[in-house]
């Protein structure tokens, strides 16, 4: 293999390690938000509390295995391997394009519908208190339009100190409504959320050029080899 193929494998090599490394730990943290969350009573509720935590596991286990695979058939030389995990990152390239453009261009859509989520999981709050205590400790608010839509009677999950399962008036005063909060929430992380994955797409393109090129190399190496 000649100096550029070396430089290629190690590259690569080194940039699934790193992303083993990541897995791994989104793995240790996913787990730790599991098991950190109670019990509910019902498989829902029990679903519904560990949702981002099992995302969080399912994500460190694919990039784990995605990375794994890319790791050890760059340092081996597979060609097999080199070209399953070219194939896996233009998939994952492709989705990424298809999420970007769909977001960038559906953006207020978006924003529309978790406004709808969010008065649905306040409409329900009878019925299913989980889903609207998690929204009022996750971003720090506290009613649909603001503590006054609780009419004086404000729910622990409104307060960071609850006093005998309430909150104050000076506890909630300052938080704002979870559809507001929810909205500030989107404008403030949309652009991250466009060029965050703009970024992730030129790593994933990059990785997919240079698996490539040396799965490329490693089966003209073993042509020569035969003859």
């Amino acid at each position: 293999m000649d100096c550029g193929g070396v430089f290629v494998k190690y590259v690569l090599f080194i940039f699934n390690i790193l992303f083993v490394i990541c897995g791994i730990l989104l793995i240790i943290f996913g787990s730790l938000m599991v098991s950190e969350i109670k019990n509910f009573s019902n498989i829902d509720e029990t679903f519904t509390a560990n949702s981002v935590a099992i995302i969080i596991l399912v994500l460190g286990c694919l990039i784990f295995l995605v990375s794994f695979i890319g790791c050890c058939s760059a340092i081996r030389e597979n060609s097999c391997g080199l070209t399953t995990y070219s194939i896996v990152m233009l998939g994952l390239f492709l989705c990424q394009i298809a999420l970007i453009i769909y977001v960038w261009i559906n953006h207020v859509q978006i924003q529309t519908s978790l406004d709808t989520m969010v008065k649905k999981i306040w409409d329900q709050r009878n019925s299913d208190k989980l889903l609207m205590d998690t929204l009022q400790k996750s971003l720090k608010c506290c009613g649909l339009n603001g503590f006054s839509d609780y009419g004086g009677n404000y729910p622990p999950s409104c307060c960071d100190n609850p006093q005998n399962g309430s909150c104050s008036f000076l506890a909630v005063a300052p938080r704002p409504g979870c559809r507001s909060a929810v909205e500030s929430l989107w404008n403030t992380n949309i652009n991250i959320i466009k060029y965050a994955g703009l970024g992730v797409l030129a790593v994933e393109l990059v990785a997919f050029i240079f698996a490539c090129c040396l799965a490329n190399q490693t089966r003209n190496d073993l042509r020569r080899q035969n003859y």
